[in-house]
Parts: structure tokens; C-alpha cells; sequence
């Protein structure tokens, strides 16, 4: 019989396997295609308008004031080769709104951007009432003083065009309220609203001193016939400090993306999740279909069809099914696709397109099969290799072939993916990790449980004693149910475990501990008049913090390794390696204080805060933990700064942990007291305030005062990161709940299979005098027995996660609500329950199955 005629024969014969395998996979598929949409929807985003973030062909950035000589090397170069070029200076500062009468003004934290008049080459601005400002129309800022600001801070300080705002030491007239920026900050995440300037005026305000934080940029624009790469090695050779960004547009949108791109790894896990879960219902679905068709497979063997010819027709099976499945969830994606686009394009601050591309179709196509095949695989193999005999058995088949290192390339294969979908060696290997730590303490609870039901079972009422014991019977099946439901209750009490944990960490304030208001660029200058206005006006001043600008150059006396390869290298990178390079390559801020901060605990080696003298030993050094871990060092090891041109030593002698969101003035460097005193530096501080009116009289003081000083709102800044964080919430929840739909879909499909089963023993039931009552109550005992196992594990597994997820990603403890995830998954078990029980009731009133 030709191949495509027996094929077609077989393929419409197994209609019921059929439509639960693209049921289940087309679920377990729609996830991962939701999170490639994702990726999609960013990348072409950001790819569009990689140019336009950074108004150049190339950009040079640096967070240091360049050197004269190298301003002369790259503006020589410039104008040799005849390459427009633009200044763009980025800085943080205090602006207020100047009145006439002279009256008190509130003052608000801006993102200065400073320009030169050839800015930018690509991108706009939208002005209000005025309409869009591209390249050529941004003379009116360079005329006269004049400040283009964003509609928030417009809003903020009751601005309008026209009116005058003090921006340093300088008085500049707002000419524009800016409703859309397409440029990008070159610090990513903006801690303000944007104000942009000419770079004619900078001088003017003064706000660039020495330590100043500040962003310098050159926006080059290159003949289109020029590759940027070329470009990028030469000036690369004119300017050999890494920590200076020669970057295009696509390595620009890299940085831009990467938060974004945390936030689609992690999707990524919890999709890998859903879909490991749909592969277990339909390796389960699978073993069944099998173990019925083993007969029919002998049947075909002793007709003379070959083994092969046999797999080559069940393989083909897969394929097709796979393929229909990748349509019909591609198909359901596209149009639910506009539905969502909303909720990402608020995520992302702009208007997202969401679309599949062919690239990310055949990737998906290609895991889909990569992972059904591998499965599955084995199962058909097994079944295949079923001696003829078979065909004589009264009794049930079962697939009794199949060893265990048939699925060695499945298991290795989603290693691979675990870690190529969260980008992290780390990340991938906890993941892993927990869920195979899960499935191993699963099976031993499971195992003891039904031990000990099986063992105390004599002593129960009938219904029970039965329940307990097909438990023990039917265990393969029953463990099957079980850890359907039970990685499915995990990953959802998990997720919300770690919600409120992170929630809790950024909201909470420390028993009132938390400053409100965050100062730095404090002049070494100011300090003095500083301390002394916070004594004559009763601030609540908590920390005084110096800081000192300095590079790392050796560990142990070796010239600190630097990344060879050449910019805008696309290989793999994990997250690790990222973290790592961007540690040693950038450079690195000192302090140091006679004691620890009530943020900081000590986790290795002893801190020293007494002043030590550099000519007899060197001083000592204190690591925040993870900044040592990223930087590979460890207790003893010796560190050679340059700090303005001079080399400053010093020995790690303890490893700190360190609360971020405390927002207090913290380092992952401090030295020992006695040595970086007479270093040039710049101050911060904090600031804790007790109503409105003196945060009010706080920020008016300082702008008057001191024009220069930047001065942050620790609470707008906790606003911004849990709005952002509640956005990013929901995704995730949206991603963990398609997974337990679909543990909840497999599951009952395979507790309706498990009970299709069992239809030959609830006859026995039957013809031994069992009442139909009593059969649906043994059946309904043993799914009860099931969810309450699955319901106490769930809670504790999430829970006993969620706490190692936070100590050893986040570093902080977990805050776990039990009186908020608890009902919910009894909910959910007691939903499941309820379907199976509607079930057992429709196969005993089945009057055949008698």
C-alpha cells in the first residue's frame, strides 16, 4: 500500500488522539507565542527608531568629563574626515519657576539635555501647539535662552509658554511644552522630566563642575555610504578607555532595551513552564493512545510492514499535528494580538505594533517540533519494537521498551533552552534546578503518601480503603495527575509570592527609616554652608556620604582584563557575562564612613572604620556581595584604583549585603577612613522630612542656595519604579495564568483518560454488589485525596521558591501571603474536583459501562 494512502487511513482512524494533541500543544504554543510577539514588537520598535534614540548615525558617551586630549583626538578626526558632529550634554538639576513678586516657588528635579545647534540629524520632538521640531528647526533655543520642557513638569510647577524658569545660575524663558521626545536618555531609566537647551547657555548655569554627574555625547552624523563599524574601530584607537561608549544605533538600543529585556526572559521561563506542562499531557495522552494501538501495531507486523515503515508513518503523524497546531495558535494569537497591545504599549511608553515574523514563526515551528519529537519520540519507538504476540493477550497492553536515555536529548535539550530563554547561566540553572528539586521531593511525597494510605488502608471505611489502595495501583497515572496539578498550583503560588515580596521591598519604609528626600553633586565647597543650613533650619539630615570618582586598574597586580571583542558583537551573551563586563569596564564610585549604615550588614570578614595610615599597611576595603561576585574577587585580594591620576591600594577584607530601596547614600566600594580624605569629591545626602510644607521649604532652599545640587523625591522615585513594576506584574501574572490553564486543560484530560480506564474495574465494582453510590464516591475519594496533597505541597514548594528566589536573585527576604494564596488555589482545587466529580457521575449513570 503506498505510503500517503495508509497514512491518511491511519491519521483519520485516531480522531480522539488527534484533537487532544492540538488542543493541548496549540495551548502550550500560544504562550510562547504571546512572549515571541513580545520580543518582536520591541525589537522592530526599537530597530526603527534606533537612530532616532540617539539623533546620530553614531554616538560617543561617556559618564566622565573627557580628557583635553582626547576632545582634540576625536574632534580632529571629526573634522579631518569631514563628519558633522553635534555636543550633547545630559545633567540632573533643580529648576523653579521664576515669579515676579519674588513669591516662594516649589522646585523640581529636570533632566537638562544641552545641545549645540547642529543637533540632532534624525528624530523630533512634538511641541504643543507648535507641532513637530526635527533636524534644522531648533534655532529658537539657540537664539536666545529659551527651554523646551515636558508636559509633566509643565503640569508640576504650573509652567505655560512664556513664563521663566532658573535653571542653575541662569534664567531661561520656557518657549515650548514637548508632548512627544522620540530621543532616548543615554542613562536609560530617567529619574526626571526632560528639559532641553542650548549648549551656547551651558556656561551660563554653571552646572558643570568638577565630580558634576553628567553624561557628555558627541551625535555624528556619517555619509551614507560609510559603515559605522569602520568608524567605530578608528576612533576606538584614538580613544582606548572602554568606559567611553562608541556605540551605533543598534548597540544604543541594546542598552535601551535591556530592562525590557529582563522582563522577557523571565516571561520566557514561565512560558517554557506552560509548555513543559502541555509536553506531559500529551506524553501521558501519548502512552495511552499507544498502549491501544499496540495491538493494532501487531497486527500490521504480522501482515509483513516493517518497523520502519511503521515509525515513518506514526512520525509523519506528529509532524502534521504539530504543524496544525502551530497554525491554528498562531492564528488565535494574531487576533487577540490588538486586544493586548494597549496594555504593552503602556509598558513601553510608546505605541507598539505587535506582530509575528517569519523568523520568529520558524523558530517557534522549530521548538514546537524540537520538543513534541523528542517527547514523543521515544513513545513511538517503544511501541514500535511491540512483539507480535501481543496480538493474543486478553489483558490491556502497556509500552514496557522504552528506557530511560531515550529521553537523555529531551532533558538536554531544555537545559539549553531554559538558559538560552532566560539569557543567564544563573537564572536558567535556578529555574532548573527548582523544578527538578520539585519533581524529585514530589515523587517522594507522593510515594509515602500512597504507602501509607496503602498500609493504614485496612483500617478504613470501604469508600476510603478503596480510594487509598487504586492510588497504589494505578500509581504511574495517579503521579501523572498529580504533578500536572501540582506544578501548575506551584508556578501561580509562586508568582504571587513573589509579587508581594518585591512590592513589599520597594513600598516599605523601614520603620520610618527611608529619607524622603535624596541629595547629590554636593561641591566639596558647599559642604560646609551645607551643614550649616541643615543645623540652622532643623533638617532631618540621616547620611553625609562622600564620593570619589575613580577607576579600577588591577586586581592582585594584573591589569584588569578587558573584552577584546569588538563592538557591536552580536554572539550569545548571558546575563552574567553582561554584568560582568559592564562591572569591569565602567568606572567605579568610593566612599568611605567609620561605621556601617543601618542598610548594610556585614556577611563575610570584619569591617574596619578606624583611620588607618597607607605608609605602613594598606587600607582596608569593603565589597557590596554582589559587585565582588561580578568582579571575581575575593577576601585578601588586593585592588589598585587610579583616583585622579594616582594609584590607591587597597585590601579586601569583608563583603557587605546592602538594601538598595533603603535609598539611602550607598557604595559597593568603601575604604577605611585616612586615605581618600584629600581626594577631590563631591558630596550626597539624605534627608528625612516630617509634612509637605518643609519638603517644600526644603527644595525652595536648595534651588536657592545651591543652583547646582541635584535634589530627588524618594517617594516620586518609588512611584515611578512600582508603576512600572505593577505593568510589568500583570504581564507576568498574565503568562502564569495561561500556564495553569493549561495544567488545569492537560488535567482533566488526563484525569478523564485515567478514569476511561478504569471502566473495566467499576464493572468489576458493580458485579461484586457495589452500589453506583458508593463507586462515584471511591473515585471522587481518590481525586480528593490527590488535590489535598497537591493543595498542602503547592503552597509550601511556591513558598520555600519564592524565599530562594529572593535571597539569592534579590538578595532581601520574602514576604509570603499565605491568607491571600491559600483560598485561591483551594479555589482551584476545589474547581477541579468538581469537574471530576461531574465525570465520575456521567460514567456510572453510562449504562453500558455495565
Amino acid at each position: 500500500m503506498p505510503f500517503l494512502k495508509f497514512f491518511w487511513k491511519d491519521f483519520k482512524s485516531d480522531r480522539a488522539f488527534n484533537w487532544f494533541y492540538v488542543l493541548c500543544l496549540t495551548l502550550g504554543i500560544i504562550g510562547l507565542l504571546l512572549v515571541e510577539s513580545f520580543k518582536v514588537g520591541i525589537e522592530e520598535k526599537i530597530a526603527k527608531n534606533a537612530k532616532n534614540f540617539i539623533a546620530s548615525d553614531l554616538s560617543i558617551s561617556t559618564r566622565r568629563a573627557l580628557e583635553p586630549s582626547e576632545i582634540k583626538n576625536i574632534e580632529g578626526f571629526l573634522v579631518e574626515k569631514k563628519y558633522p558632529y553635534a555636543r550633547w550634554t545630559e545633567t540632573y538639576s533643580l529648576v523653579m519657576k521664576v515669579h515676579k513678586d519674588k513669591s516662594e516657588t516649589l522646585s523640581k528635579l529636570a533632566d537638562l539635555n544641552f545641545v549645540s545647534t547642529e543637533f540632532p540629524y534624525y528624530g523630533s520632538v512634538v511641541l504643543e501647539d507648535q507641532g513637530r521640531k526635527g533636524p534644522g528647526d531648533w534655532n529658537p533655543i539657540h537664539e536666545t535662552p529659551t527651554a523646551w520642557m515636558s508636559r509633566d513638569l509643565s503640569w508640576e510647577l504650573g509652567i505655560k509658554v512664556g513664563d521663566e524658569i532658573k535653571v542653575g545660575e541662569a534664567i531661561f524663558k520656557v518657549g515650548g511644552i514637548i508632548l512627544q521626545d522620540q530621543f532616548s536618555s543615554f542613562r536609560g531609566f530617567n529619574l526626571a522630566p526632560k528639559i532641553f537647551l542650548s549648549y551656547n547657555f551651558l556656561p551660563q548655569t554653571d552646572l558643570i563642575k568638577f565630580g558634576s554627574t553628567a553624561t557628555y555625547s558627541y551625535a555624528i552624523k556619517l555619509p551614507s555610504d560609510i559603515p559605522a563599524k569602520a568608524v567605530q574601530k578608528e576612533l576606538r584607537k584614538l580613544v582606548i578607555d572602554k568606559s567611553v561608549k562608541i556605540a551605533g544605533p543598534e548597540e544604543s538600543s541594546q542598552q535601551i532595551s535591556r530592562s525590557l529585556g529582563l522582563l522577557s526572559d523571565y516571561l520566557s521561563l514561565i512560558t517554557l513552564m506552560t509548555y513543559l506542562l502541555s509536553l506531559v499531557g500529551l506524553y501521558y495522552f501519548t502512552q495511552h493512545f499507544l498502549s491501544k494501538k499496540l495491538k493494532t501495531f501487531s497486527i500490521y507486523k504480522a501482515m509483513g510492514i516493517k518497523t520502519s515503515f511503521l515509525f515513518r508513518v506514526n512520525f509523519a503523524h506528529l509532524i502534521l499535528l504539530t504543524f496544525v497546531s502551530v497554525l491554528i495558535s498562531t492564528g488565535l494569537v494574531t487576533i487577540a494580538l490588538p486586544y493586548i497591545e494597549g496594555f504593552f504599549s503602556k509598558l513601553v511608553g510608546e505605541e507598539l505594533i505587535f506582530r509575528l515574523s517569519a523568523l520568529s514563526l520558524l523558530r517557534i515551528l522549530g521548538l514546537s517540533f524540537g520538543g513534541s519529537l523528542l517527547a514523543l519520540g521515544p513513545l513511538f519507538w517503544g511501541a514500535m519494537q511491540t512483539p507480535v504476540a501481543t496480538v493474543f493477550q486478553d489483558l490491556p497492553s502497556e509500552l514496557k521498551r522504552i528506557k530511560l536515555y531515550y529521553f537523555l536529548p529531551l532533558l538536554i535539550y531544555i537545559i539549553i533552552l531554559a538558559i538560552l530563554l532566560a539569557n543567564s547561566f544563573k537564572v536558567g540553572s535556578i529555574f532548573l534546578g527548582a523544578l527538578g528539586l520539585i519533581i524529585i521531593l514530589a515523587a517522594v511525597c507522593f510515594k509515602v503518601f500512597t504507602y501509607l494510605l496503602d498500609r493504614f488502608s485496612g483500617s478504613m471505611k470501604l469508600v476510603n480503603r478503596h480510594a487509598s489502595r487504586t492510588l497504589s495501583r494505578y500509581f504511574t497515572s495517579s503521579f501523572t495527575i498529580f504533578i500536572c496539578l501540582l506544578m501548575g498550583m506551584t508556578l501561580t503560588t509562586f508568582i504571587f509570592q513573589l509579587e508581594s515580596s518585591l512590592r513589599q521591598e520597594f513600598t516599605q519604609t523601614y520603620g520610618d527609616r527611608r529619607p524622603d528626600l535624596f541629595i547629590f553633586d554636593l561641591q566639596d565647597t558647599q559642604a560646609e554652608e551645607f551643614e550649616a543650613i541643615t543645623k540652622s533650619e532643623g533638617w532631618n539630615r540621616t547620611i553625609f556620604a562622600p564620593m570619589i570618582r575613580a577607576r579600577l586598574i588591577k586586581i592582585n597586580g594584573e591589569p584588569l582584563a578587558k573584552r577584546d571583542a569588538p563592538e557591536g558583537d552580536q554572539n550569545f551573551q548571558t546575563r552574567e557575562d553582561d554584568n560582568s563586563e559592564r562591572t569591569r569596564n565602567r568606572g567605579v564610585n568610593l566612599s568611605y564612613r567609620s561605621e556601617l549604615s543601618w542598610s548594610e550588614t556585614l556577611v563575610a570578614g570584619k569591617f574596619n572604620g578606624e583611620k588607618c595610615n597607607p605608609e605602613i599597611a594598606p587600607c582596608e576595603i569593603s565589597l557590596e556581595q554582589t559587585y565582588a561576585r561580578r568582579l571575581g574577587a575575593e577576601l585578601g585580594d588586593k585592588l589598585i584604583f587610579d583616583v585622579s591620576g594616582i594609584e590607591v591600594e587597597g585590601i579586601v577584607t569583608s563583603f557587605r549585603t546592602v538594601k538598595w530601596t533603603s535609598f539611602e547614600p550607598n557604595f559597593f566600594i568603601l575604604f577605611q577612613p585616612g586615605i581618600l580624605e584629600e581626594a577631590p569629591k563631591t558630596y550626597l545626602s539624605s534627608i528625612k522630612v516630617k509634612s509637605i510644607e518643609e519638603r517644600r521649604r526644603v527644595f525652595s532652599k536648595m534651588a536657592e542656595t545651591f543652583p547646582s545640587v541635584s535634589m530627588l523625591e524618594v517617594s516620586e522615585l518609588v512611584r515611578k519604579i512600582t508603576t512600572i513594576f505593577d505593568l510589568m506584574a500583570i504581564a507576568i501574572k498574565f503568562i502564569s495564568f495561561l500556564s495553569l490553564f493549561v495544567a488545569l486543560v492537560v488535567l482533566v484530560a488526563v484525569s478523564f483518560n485515567h478514569l476511561e480506564l478504569r471502566k473495566r474495574e467499576m464493572s468489576l465494582f458493580y458485579m461484586l454488589g457495589l452500589d453506583t453510590e458508593s463507586i462515584k464516591k471511591i473515585y471522587s475519594r481518590e481525586f480528593s485525596f490527590l488535590i489535598t496533597l497537591c493543595f498542602i505541597l503547592s503552597i509550601s514548594f511556591g513558598s520555600a521558591l519564592t524565599v530562594v528566589i529572593m535571597k539569592k536573585v534579590f538578595n532581601t527576604e520574602a514576604v509570603l501571603r499565605m491568607g491571600f494564596v491559600a483560598p485561591m488555589m483551594a479555589g482551584l482545587g476545589f474547581i477541579l474536583f468538581t469537574i471530576v466529580a461531574l465525570r465520575v457521575r456521567k460514567l456510572v449513570k453510562n449504562k453500558n459501562l455495565f
